[in-house]
């Protein structure tokens, strides 16, 4: 997979991260969860875009970064660096410029660099993912109508609505998605309507349902439609691709400006750009998942979201959490693996996770604690996993153990009055 070393950035002081195909981030709010999340699907879609296309000027790489995620400034200081090594692409920018970074060219040859920037493209893997960071704030697009005319620059929240509207498209009345297990089914309907209709037949739109629906739906829509149905039909282009290709194609058709090695470069690249279009897998990038939902339909949501990215295609999920739900349904899905040759196949029938099982080598669960992972003794990966890659002690288990130590000491109290 990826190594990641994030260090002075925002909340986060120093990290050092090997990613996974299941990659979860937990910790209290402000921590650098979301920070990190940006930071992966910036350096993702940085490796997917300098291998089919010309390298990119690091002044802007590190506009988008800022724009696209919002990340201001102050963000930012001499001390911050970002080390990215991916499958195609290994990418360093170290604002310091002092601190000697490693930078693997194969299992047998290192180099250590000190430079401002680095790129190191690899030539033998050709690995393009259709990169989609879902923001928190996703239930935008179910309330707000007429979301065409969003007229922000391009930012993530503009690019999932993009999608979004891409996506839905695919959904007529025939064709109808379902909602995880709750009795209902979407579709899109006349007038660009959103159209929610449950088992009774009965029918209101999304703009009017609840907050839960409102958020779980434009998730589950995409999550359906990147993982399978985006590799079965001709691809729809994001916002930025279609930016791109505007940019090539202004600049073959005022040719007349340009040497002939200046216009044998531009189509060199448009056809880069287009061979880039064939996706390999979805890199899936989610803020909470979880919000607006009740516990059973978290649970439901992390075997949906387990399932589709075992597709047919090796697709990847990053998600930051505030759920402790979410952590233990994923656990079970980690111990079901490990447990599975154990059980009867009549008690293993029994479980609800048994179809959603997932080998703990291919699970990151960490936690942020003061700018940095806070890791399992065992852990090799600075992650919350002990050495059989189960989720062990974290965040969400301490807060229950001390509200339940106040509720004990109340208790005795109590049963002293009766």
């Amino acid at each position: 997979m990826s190594r990641l070393i994030v260090k002075n950035i925002g909340p986060i002081k120093s990290v050092d991260i090997e990613l996974k195909k299941v990659n979860v981030f937990m910790g209290p709010q402000s921590c650098g969860k979301s920070t990190l999340a940006k930071i992966i699907s910036f350096c993702t879609w940085m490796e997917k875009t300098n291998a089919f296309e010309e390298k990119m000027a690091w002044k802007d790489a590190y506009k988008r970064l800022r724009s696209y995620h919002k990340l201001s400034g102050s963000y930012f200081n001499e001390d911050s660096l970002i080390y990215y090594a991916g499958e195609n692409l290994t990418y360093v920018y170290n604002w310091k410029e002092k601190e000697e970074i490693p930078v693997l060219y194969d299992e047998y040859y290192t180099e250590h660099y000190i430079e401002k920037e680095y790129f190191f493209l690899s030539l033998d893997k050709k690995i393009n993912p259709k990169v989609i960071y879902i923001p928190a704030e996703r239930n935008f697009v179910s309330v707000v109508p007429n979301l065409r005319n969003y007229a922000e620059d391009n930012d993530n929240l503009l690019d999932f609505i993009k999608n979004w509207y891409d996506a839905k498209r695919k959904y007529p009345v025939d064709h109808k998605m379902k909602v995880l297990n709750m009795g209902i089914e979407y579709y899109l309907g006349d007038g660009d309507t959103d159209v929610l209709q449950m088992e009774n037949g009965k029918k209101l739109t999304l703009r009017t349902a609840s907050s839960g629906l409102q958020s779980i739906v434009p998730l589950l829509l995409l999550i359906d439609w990147l993982s399978k149905g985006i590799y079965e039909e001709e691809k729809p282009y994001s916002y930025a691709e279609s930016e791109k290709i505007t940019q090539l194609l202004e600049g073959l058709q005022t040719g007349n400006n340009r040497t002939s090695d200046e216009l044998e470069e531009l189509k060199r690249r448009l056809a880069g750009f287009i061979k880039g279009k064939v996706y390999t897998h979805t890199q899936f990038i989610i803020e909470e998942p979880e919000q607006n939902l009740f516990p059973e339909a978290q649970r439901d949501l992390l075997f949906y979201l387990l399932t589709a990215i075992n597709h047919g295609r090796n697709h990847r999920l990053v998600i930051t959490t505030h759920s402790p739900y979410i952590l233990y349904a994923l656990n079970n899905c980690l111990m079901a693996y490990a447990v599975k040759n154990k059980m009867s196949k009549e008690e293993y029938q029994e479980l609800d996770c048994k179809e959603v099982v997932l080998d703990s080598k291919e699970v990151a669960v960490w936690e942020i604690e003061n700018g940095m992972m806070r890791a399992d003794i065992h852990s090799v990966n600075g992650t919350i996993q002990d050495k059989d890659g189960l989720i062990r002690a974290n965040y969400f288990n301490r807060i229950m153990q001390g509200i339940m130590s106040d509720f004990n000491n109340m208790l005795n109290y109590c049963e002293e009055d009766e």
